[in-house]
Parts: structure tokens; sequence; C-alpha cells
């Protein structure tokens, strides 16, 4: 993989994927303005760097909910990865554990828990949690996640009903035997929020009391995913998230949300040190990593450039994402002075 960007890596994914697979991958709602000023927004903050600072040793390691990492990069949950490659979410894991990267595997995975656990490794897995209705089957679900061995809980709260997207609802994937939501109760035949059947129906309606009680009857950390408000990143941490994720769901539901590079500080200084935070949407640069974690992340979660990376070459083509990104946040540390994640603070940025 070369230094231009991630758009190269993209349409090589599109030109072997299926049209249906592709859309479904790249699509955003409505318009697609919030993904694409997600990214527009990392590459329109300036760096203000520091000369004639020490930087013959990098250190990009991180502590993220007591677990010391080689890197801040973390995998974002995807759905259905056997649309882009047949070992599907397996794939996944195994490139991600390679890179020694945190693995965020998505409720609407098409390979068991179990077997994505066999990948792991040395770096942890977490579980991204949709809440629906019937809760007997949330805590079954919880009871599968914690036997095979993934250390915290991720629940998307988003995406009470689905978005809508122009592009993805005209090139809609068939529903077939060979790719399940295979974790998802019933284990229902993948189909995508994107279907007239869907529109307006509340699916995850999730809520405080709700997140109330997954802290309470998760052995394992809850986060919270889907905050652009400091108020309610603030409520998150007092009901006992351990962390959020500054997200808008890769503007794939709302659109015209702010971007996460825009409310990411507002979401740091509201929390305090009651919560991690975390933050993901548009990251596609080693320089829009080093601006993250002046804005004050903890680390960071990518996730389109690994699906099309699992597309073009496997597990390999993952770990190969993965390690470009941390290459180029190397050198972005090197060249703004920067030593340690520490030393990642707002001064680096323009005001």
């Amino acid at each position: 993989m070369d230094s231009v960007d991630f758009d190269a890596l993209e349409l090589a994914a599109r030109a072997q994927l299926p049209p249906a697979s592709y859309a479904f991958g790249a699509a955003g709602a409505d318009d697609e303005i919030s993904m694409a000023e997600n990214i527009a927004a990392w590459r329109g903050l300036r760096l203000r760097p520091r000369m004639l600072r020490d930087v013959t040793a990098i250190d990009t390691r991180v502590t993220l909910l007591g677990h010391q990492l080689p890197t801040p990069i973390m995998v974002a949950p995807t759905g259905r990865h056997k649309l882009f490659h047949p070992l599907g979410e397996r794939a996944t894991a195994r490139g991600v554990a390679a890179a020694g990267a945190v693995y965020v595997m998505a409720s609407h995975s098409n390979i068991l828990i179990e077997d994505v656990a066999e990948e792991r490794r040395d770096a942890p897995q977490w579980f991204q949690l949709y809440y629906w209705p019937e809760r007997t089957e949330v805590e079954a679900l919880i009871d599968r996640i914690v036997e095979a061995g993934f250390s915290a809980l991720v629940l998307t709260v988003d995406a009470p009903v689905g978005g809508w997207s122009p592009r993805a609802a005209r090139d809609q994937h068939e529903p077939t035997p060979e790719i399940l939501n295979i974790n998802m109760p019933g284990r229902p035949m993948a189909r995508t929020f994107y279907h007239p059947d869907f529109v307006g129906k509340v699916f995850y309606p999730a809520t405080w009391r709700e997140l109330e009680w997954l802290v309470k009857r998760s052995p394992i950390p809850v986060l919270v995913k889907g905050v652009l408000r400091g108020d309610d990143a603030l409520a998150c941490a007092e009901h006992g998230a351990r962390a959020v994720i500054v997200s808008n769901h890769g503007g794939r539901h709302l659109d015209t949300t702010v971007t996460t590079a825009a409310a990411l500080s507002e979401v740091v200084q509201a929390v305090g040190n009651t919560a991690e935070v975390y933050v993901d949407g548009g990251i596609r640069r080693g320089t829009d990593i080093l601006k993250a974690l002046a804005l004050g992340a903890r680390a960071v979660l990518v996730g389109r450039p690994v699906i099309w990376g699992l597309a073009v070459n496997g597990a390999d083509g993952v770990t190969s994402v993965l390690d470009h990104l941390h290459v180029e946040l190397v050198r972005a540390m090197q060249l703004s002075g920067t030593a340690r994640l520490s030393d990642a603070t707002p001064d680096l940025l323009a005001s």
C-alpha cells in the first residue's frame, strides 16, 4: 500500500465486489453529507508542530480500559463481512490481531462469536451490542460474549431506527442462507436497514433505563457508541459507562449531523476523568489520528478502510491498513515534535 490515501484501495475493492456489497459498505444516509464532512473535518484542522524536540524514539502505547496496547488505532464495528470476503469476520479478526489492535465485533456479524474469539491472540476483542426488546435474549448473548473471552460491550445508541440510503436502496443485496446475522436471535438471513419494509421501525429501543440495567448485568465494562453531545456523554458516564465513542455512525443514519471532529472537544470537556473517550468517523490519515488525540480522544476507530482491505486481500489486507495508519501516525508524531501520545495536547492544533 502506498502513501497516497485509501481512495485507490476503495477503488480496488469496488472493482472486485458485487455492486450491492460495495454499496452497503460505501453508502451514507440521504445526501451523504455527514459521511463526506467527517473526512473533510479532520483534513480541515491545522497542526502547529513543535521544533527541536527529541523524536528519535516514538511511543504509541496506550492504555484502554486498563489494558496496554501498542497502538491507539482500533477497528470499528461494521456488519456482514461475508459480503466482502468468504471468511467474513474471522478474517477481519485475524488481521486485526496481527496488528495488535482492538477489534470491535458487530452484532450483525456473519461468523459465530466463538469462531471469531479463536483469532484473538493477545489483542482484546470487544463486542458491539444492539439492545433489542427481549431482555432474556440480550442476557443469553451477554453470557456467550463473556464466555468467549470478549472484554467489553459496546452499546450502539444512535440507530434506534434505520436511516435511509438511496445508494444502498438501489443496490439491495438479496438475503441468502449463506449470509446470516448468525449471532442474533433466530439467526435471520442478513438484510439491511435500507429496505422499504424497515422504514421507521424501532428495532433497538435502548434508553437510559436499558443502559443502567446493562451496566449492572454485564460482568465486563460497558461503553456507549454514538454520542455527539457533552450532556449525553456525561450522562452515559453517570449511568456507569466506562467509555463513550464519539460517532455519527459513519454518516449512515442521520445525515447533516455535526462531524465527530467538531463534537469531540465538547464531549472530552464534559466527561473529564469520569470516562474514556474514543472517536470514529472519517479517520483516513495518521495526521487525522494525531489531531483526534490532540483534541482529547484516547484512541480512534476505523471502519470503511478496513472493509476495503478485507475485500482486496483478506486478513493480510486488514493488517496492511492498520499498519499503514500506524506508520503514518509515527511519522506525524516525529514531524510535529510529539514523542509520546500524552504529548498530543490541544496546543498542537491551530485555534
